[in-house]
């Protein structure tokens, strides 16, 4: 049989894998995104919601499909690897993440595995680099567990993102002790979580975790509330990442203040630096206007 996996996207699908794997190993021929192409079944994976109907299959699934899961023959099959030609493992040690926060998509998921899984259920001894795709990895009671095994095989890993909310000593501990492929990533989404994350802050601040956290803006805060949960940030010596809601109101300016960096000369006190660049104001050691005054400086020589 010829199969053709379709989806949106961009790096990895983990269900299209284990399709792969299943039908290879039946002896079919599979293609990736090959939409043109005849074949005898074809499966979409849907991961954005623009895109629900571009494709044409016989079955769907994918986050824009909740109720739908993998036969369990197809589940328990090793991720293919070559589908997306990864160098590195990826899969879920733990599925769940019960916090139900209104603006995310996980909630609708039902996928009935509510069990802790060893890496080596999708991990291959060839890579020296694992992703681990948990929805929240520290609300696993066996949490430690994965830690272990991934010391154990001394591999690197493709962080998914962390609950700052549970951090503790013991887990920014196993934090520190960790191999990252770069910054781990955290979030701040919600104002009334602000204890918990402050906490959370201290313990990795005393440990020198360096991070991004993304900030939710757009959804149930205010512009001024969105800075100061970053300043609080840039205060612990994290870096803050905006991640909108919606492109609406303030939005879209605090963005691209923050995440370009233009808050850097003003992080003792990213508001007034923030009402500066409303105004089109720029900081006396920026760039543009160091600039400036040497051409000035070039021009007034002529005359010396």
């Amino acid at each position: 049989m010829k199969i053709s996996l379709l989806t949106d996207a961009p790096d990895h699908n983990l269900a299209l894998m284990k399709l792969s794997a299943y039908h290879k190993n039946r002896g079919d021929t599979v293609v990736l995104n090959r939409s043109i192409m005849p074949a005898d079944k074809t499966y979409a994976s849907i991961l954005f919601s623009k895109n629900k109907n571009k494709f044409y299959a016989d079955e769907y699934g994918g986050i824009q499909f909740p109720d739908k899961i993998l036969p369990r023959q197809v589940e328990c099959m090793k991720p293919d690897y070559d589908l997306f030609n990864l160098d590195y493992s990826l899969g879920y040690t733990f599925r769940p993440c019960y916090r139900r926060c209104d603006f995310c998509l996980v909630k609708t998921l039902h996928h009935p595995d509510k069990r802790h899984h060893s890496i080596w259920e999708f991990h291959d001894k060839k890579f020296s680099k694992i992703m681990i795709l948990n929805n929240n990895w520290l609300l696993d009671p066996l949490w430690i567990d994965t830690f272990n095994e991934i010391w154990a095989e001394k591999l690197t890993v493709k962080e998914h993102g962390l609950d700052l909310r549970l951090i503790d000593e013991e887990k920014a501990n196993a934090i520190k002790k960790t191999k990252w492929n770069g910054r781990i990533h955290f979030a701040w989404d919600r104002m009334r979580d602000e204890e918990l994350i402050i906490k959370g802050l201290e313990f990795i601040k005393a440990y020198k975790i360096e991070s991004r956290c993304y900030v939710l803006s757009g959804y149930d805060t205010t512009w001024e509330q969105d800075l100061y949960r970053c300043q609080v940030l840039i205060n612990y010596k994290q870096i803050p990442y905006i991640m909108p809601y919606k492109e609406k109101g303030m939005t879209p300016k605090i963005k691209n203040y923050i995440n370009s960096l233009k808050w850097w000369h003003y992080r003792d006190n990213i508001q007034v630096g923030f009402l500066n660049y409303l105004k089109g104001i720029k900081h006396e050691n920026s760039k543009e206007v160091k600039m400036k005054k040497e051409k000035e400086s070039v021009n007034m020589s002529l005359f010396e």
